[in-house]
């Protein structure tokens, strides 16, 4: 057999642990076709964390580092793209014919720095090489007539939830579309030891995630946190469950385990033997664990969400993107997304999450069937490689 060579890209490194739950399981699903014929290569911005968690890739392509200072210098689109060409040079120049692209940055094209994309797709159309949006949410208000332009030369777009496949036939873009779940429902827990004794056992934890991305975004200064805490005091002074404190991205200008350990500050010592502040050096996989062995999720990050409901945790995510909304009211979950900008008083989490614990078992069952029935959706990723 041919040796089948692979380049996936929008990768901006494995301390986002959704982007190396994305990419573990997209190496997974190539090896797992083509085994030892796959030549897989990775364009990322930070290289090294790959290294660290042992992503799979048989290449790590680096970014030029000169070229960050003139993107953030450039002011016209053509010269951002040209940044974005030296930035992505050593990657960009191993394409050719028979490589097949794949980007897994998800939402990327979500961002005003989506000419990224463009010029990886530019080199793809240029080398006749195959090209696929792999498992990617887009807002509809982001999508312009030049991205529908770009968008419909790709040979095959995967959408991760329907409001992305409506808002692109909406759109009119004409790549090849076919709607498959995130392809982290795929990632298989990994198993690791957890704190000794009974308080972080199977279901008696409340999981929750929260960082200075959402932070950033609230309307009230400090309501957050306020609102987590508050749920905190609920869950170990009225309750018998734990807090489990997970960070899902730690990249240096984006940590949730910063804003976590200061949570965590605030509980009483008498209670803090109930309170874990999950380890920094997981991997995406034992994250994942650690969030299925949880009764309970309150997230911000999209792919810790993703996470509770492949493994059928009931979850309350904070944020309304078009993915968070998306993948919850496929899953008929809808009701328990909250956005930021709502959240004007302190018990507004603890009051919703009291409304999902009075619905736990029949959330849980739901989670728990659809959860099932998409993981194995995403075996059907194989047949766009």
């Amino acid at each position: 057999m041919k040796m089948k060579r692979f380049l996936l890209y929008a990768h901006p490194g494995s301390y986002n642990h959704g982007a190396e739950a994305i990419a573990s399981t997209t190496i997974s699903i190539i090896r797992e076709k083509y085994g030892k014929e796959a030549h897989i290569a990775v364009s990322s911005h930070f290289p090294e964390q790959d290294l660290e968690l042992k992503l799979d890739a048989d290449v790590l392509f680096s970014v030029n580092n000169q070229a960050w200072d003139e993107e953030r210098q450039a002011s016209s689109w053509e010269e951002k793209r040209s940044a974005a060409r030296k930035m992505y040079s050593d990657a960009l120049l191993s394409v050719t014919s028979d490589t097949v692209l794949i980007s897994v940055g998800g939402d990327n094209f979500c961002y005003n720095n989506w000419y990224r994309l463009e010029v990886f797709q530019e080199v793809a159309v240029q080398k006749g090489a195959k090209s696929i949006l792999w498992g990617c949410s887009i807002e509809p208000s982001a999508i312009t007539p030049k991205m529908v332009g770009v968008l419909s030369s790709y040979t095959h777009i995967l959408p991760r939830e329907t409001k992305t496949l409506k808002a692109l036939r909406d759109s009119g873009v004409s790549a090849n579309i076919h709607l498959l779940p995130d392809p982290a429902f795929g990632l298989e827990p990994e198993g690791f030891e957890f704190p000794k004794g009974e308080e972080f056992a199977d279901g008696r934890a409340v999981g929750i995630n929260v960082g200075p991305l959402i932070t950033r975004k609230e309307k009230v200064a400090g309501i957050i946190k306020k609102n987590i805490l508050n749920l905190i005091d609920y869950v170990l002074l009225e309750t018998d469950k734990s807090i489990m404190l997970i960070p899902h991205v730690v990249m240096p200008v984006d940590n949730d385990l910063e804003t976590l350990a200061e949570i965590a500050e605030y509980v009483p010592p008498n209670l803090r033997s109930r309170v874990w502040l999950v380890d920094n050096k997981l991997s995406a996989a034992q994250r994942k664990f650690a969030i299925s062995k949880c009764g309970f999720l309150i997230c911000a990050r999209f792919h810790a969400s993703v996470a509770a409901y492949s493994t059928g945790v009931p979850t309350i995510v904070l944020g309304k993107t078009n993915k968070s909304t998306g993948i919850a009211e496929d899953l008929g979950v809808g009701q328990f997304v909250i956005d930021i900008k709502e959240i004007e008083e302190p018990y507004v989490v603890k009051t919703a999450f009291k409304v999902l614990e009075a619905n736990e078992k029949e959330v849980r069952l739901n989670l728990t069937e659809k959860a099932r029935e998409w993981k194995k959706q995403t075996s059907e990723y194989l047949d766009f490689i």
